[in-house]
């Protein structure tokens, strides 16, 4: 190779040896000090797109797990509360069942009512308890006051909360088991409110979702049916006229459509026209909807006659449908609403007791009953002794009025407490107690339910984070071996670089001699 002044190529590629050497020194050392693989896109661009989504999934998880943690605080405080008012129930029916000793006069009993009064007070203070602003109980029709609920996770009877609604799909039903008759137990309805928790770290609905009950305390605490205690029925005919008028169908809640008639499918879903002709009329041909004609040929014959029951009469066990016998069904299905069995109702039969629905019991709106909270008690009584669509409870007023403390029942006096403890029976309390366990018992269960899906998202989390970091973390063993190597290739790259630069001068010898 020629000896020339003006090009160094041997410098030159030492040169770009110790760029690339001094470039691999300085990514060991980045990744060695910031504990990371990749320190920048360039050194694993695809492998950096990966990372950033998992890390992603990790910072929501690790979001999802505080809000299980929070939503665990939220129901061991809700529980808390929930023990003390079972404390409170407790010492009523307590106060309840000393008041009723025969040894005690009524200074005595006026004394228990006064204690009975205060604990309803604490009672009524304890529905307003919040965990960081969000309410832990609620009562009917209440989703527009509530305000710390994030409305857009709250759901009433199964629906989801939209401003301006009035109402919410088909109400909760509580059955209480006090009667031996199925037909004849009487079931409350009542608004049922759930915050809904988002398990997931996605956020859906779908992926992972937990209802938490926020507790109607209205419901909770509310009697089955005071009224019965003093003699006080139920009835359709509310004005006594002799006829039911369309609000007084609507009020029976036997006409479902509310057009203020009782039309076929309502009289067959009534549970009372077994013979399926949609009228209040005898039993009629329809033997293939009384349930008695078990072969389906339209015929009852001996056996299933006899089967049904009702071969009793005069000619008891021929097998053959006799007058008398059809008239007993006749009797037996309409007995509720047709005492007389003339099939009509007419005058006669306005004052009959507690009607049915479906035989399903005569159902109870919460909103129009009294409870142990005094919650919203002032709308029950208008003071006009008229029926109205909030109380729907015609000739309940007089009763509910002497039971109050807002005795004039205009609403501005009083706290709608219950003033007299003896009012309540001990059964009503214990109705109550079995409402108070059944709510406690939801509130540990969606605890246990919190727990589990906590553990899940926890090992989720361990892994995520695993894989995060076989993309970005650093192996310090084998980077630093690499740190090693690089530092000393410098070190030689730089003292050829030196050396090459040296070549030149043997040109200065040439020419000094």
């Amino acid at each position: 190779m020629p000896i020339v002044l003006n090009t160094n190529s041997a410098a030159t590629e030492a040169t770009f040896n110790l760029s690339k050497a001094n470039d691999n020194l300085r990514r060991s050392i980045a990744r060695l000090s910031s504990g990371k693989r990749i320190t920048r896109p360039t050194d694993d661009a695809g492998g950096l797109a990966v990372a950033y989504k998992l890390q992603s999934s990790v910072k929501r998880t690790e979001a999802a797990l505080n809000n299980h943690q929070n939503a665990l605080s939220f129901l061991q405080v809700q529980d808390g509360v929930l023990e003390a008012i079972g404390d409170i129930v407790d010492r009523m029916a307590e106060l309840r069942t000393m008041a009723a000793d025969v040894s005690k006069n009524a200074a005595d009993v006026e004394n228990y009512s006064k204690e009975f009064l205060e604990l309803q007070d604490q009672l009524k203070q304890m529905k307003r308890e919040k965990f960081n602003g969000v309410e832990l109980f609620t009562q009917e029709g209440e989703w527009d006051a509530m305000q710390g609920v994030n409305k857009t996770q709250l759901k009433i009877n199964g629906q989801q909360y939209e401003t301006g609604q009035t109402a919410f799909g088909n109400k909760e039903e509580y059955e209480y088991f006090d009667h031996p008759e199925v037909a004849k137990r009487a079931i409350s309805q009542y608004d049922k409110y759930e915050f809904q928790l988002m398990t997931h770290p996605t956020g859906v609905a779908e992926d992972g979702n937990i209802k938490l009950n926020i507790v109607n305390l209205q419901f909770m605490l509310g009697l089955k049916d005071p009224n019965k205690e003093f003699g006080v029925e139920y009835n359709i005919d509310a004005d006594g006229d002799g006829t039911i008028s369309a609000a007084e169908w609507a009020l029976s809640n036997y006409d479902t459509d509310g057009d203020g008639t009782i039309n076929g499918t309502e009289w067959t879903d009534s549970g009372l026209d077994l013979d399926g002709d949609g009228s209040q009329t005898g039993v009629g041909a329809g033997w293939g909807n009384s349930g008695f004609d078990t072969d389906g040929d339209g015929d009852i014959d001996g056996s299933e006659w006899t089967a049904s029951g009702f071969d009793t009469g005069a000619n008891a066990g021929d097998g053959n449908p006799d007058a008398d016998e059809i008239a007993a069904i006749s009797a037996a299905r309409m007995s509720i609403l047709d005492p007389d069995g003339d099939g009509t109702i007419n005058q006669g039969d306005r004052t009959f007791g507690p009607h049915y629905v479906a035989a399903a019991g005569s159902k109870i709106e919460v909103g129009s009953t009294l409870n142990l909270a005094g919650l919203n008690q002032t709308t029950l009584d208008t003071g006009d002794g008229q029926v109205h669509p909030d109380n729907g409870n015609s000739g309940k007023n007089e009763n509910y009025r002497s039971m109050l403390t807002d005795e004039d029942g205009d609403g501005t006096e009083g706290d709608g407490y219950i003033k007299d403890i003896t009012k309540i029976s001990i059964e009503e309390f214990t109705n109550i107690i079995e409402k108070i366990a059944d709510v406690r018992a939801e509130n540990g269960a969606e605890q246990a339910r919190v727990n589990q899906s906590l553990s899940l998202h926890q090992n989720n989390l361990v892994n995520l984070e695993a894989a995060h970091g076989r993309i970005m973390d650093v192996d310090v063993a084998l980077e630093s071996t690499r740190l090693a190597r690089h530092s000393v290739t410098v070190q030689a790259s730089a003292a050829m670089v030196a050396q090459a630069n040296q070549m030149t001068a043997v040109a200065l010898t040439l020419l000094s001699s």
